[in-house]
């Protein structure tokens, strides 16, 4: 009797340090969830502030070069690109307003985009990869994304051929997706130039798979088209 009677303590025991345990993981999974979604929510805010400075910069720049060519009797010359080149000894990286606005019609997505790659960056949206080529320059030029919602979370179904469209403050620039891979996170060569004679790249990266940090989604895209900014939009956006 006494063997039985310890046995159901021991039972009672054990199930409540069972319940215990489901709770804590619960509980753990829910704080954890509830930081992602946070991150998730502060990229979406970061981007509305970076709209907003886009509309405003352009409308500065639509006032300036419209007075510039009132007063010497000529057209508007064409804007500067966004944010203006930086100057002798200044760190191209060094602000966090947006310097092109990537559109990826076939997911719907229309992402400003900033300079640098480093966590505080990728924070506001997707990054230019500092060390490749600048936007439609000959070489590679690589934008870095967090795999969230709204932002990279469909990049896997951006399929080849597709159109990717990045838009700068004077240039449409058409690409169209030609290669997609998954690379260790070691693996720089997606980032490399292309081949010699070849028309410039455009390559995209995230994290592998969803919630995960352990391989790198890649979408790259070659240049097919230059509109200037002032025409129609490209016919790819619809």
């Amino acid at each position: 009797m006494g063997t039985g009677r310890g046995s159901d303590r021991t039972s009672r025991l054990l199930l409540f340090a069972a319940v215990l345990l489901l709770a804590s993981g619960v509980t753990a999974g829910g704080w954890t969830a509830w930081g992602w979604w946070d991150r998730v929510r502060a990229v979406h805010a970061a981007q509305e502030r970076l709209a907003a400075e886009w509309a405003q910069d352009a409308r500065h720049a639509r006032t300036g070069a419209a007075a510039a060519a009132g007063a010497a009797g000529r057209r508007p010359p064409a804007p500067m690109p966004f944010g203006g080149a930086p100057q002798d000894g200044e760190d191209a990286t060094a602000g966090d307003g947006p310097v092109a606005l990537l559109h990826v019609p076939t997911l719907r997505l229309k992402l400003y985009v900033v300079e640098g790659s480093d966590a505080a960056r990728l924070m506001l949206g997707p990054g230019h990869i500092p060390g490749t080529a600048a936007f439609g320059e000959t070489g590679n030029a690589g934008i870095a994304g967090h795999r969230y919602p709204g932002v990279f979370w469909d990049l896997d179904e951006l399929e080849v051929s597709a159109p990717v469209v990045v838009e700068t403050r004077d240039t449409w620039l058409v690409y169209r997706v030609v290669d997609g891979s998954v690379v260790r996170p070691e693996q720089s060569e997606v980032l490399a130039p292309p081949a010699p004679g070849a028309g410039p790249l455009l390559t995209l990266v995230t994290c592998e798979p969803k919630l995960s940090t352990a391989r790198r989604l890649i979408r790259q895209a070659t240049l097919v088209r230059r509109d200037p900014a002032g025409g129609p939009r490209p016919a790819e956006l619809g």
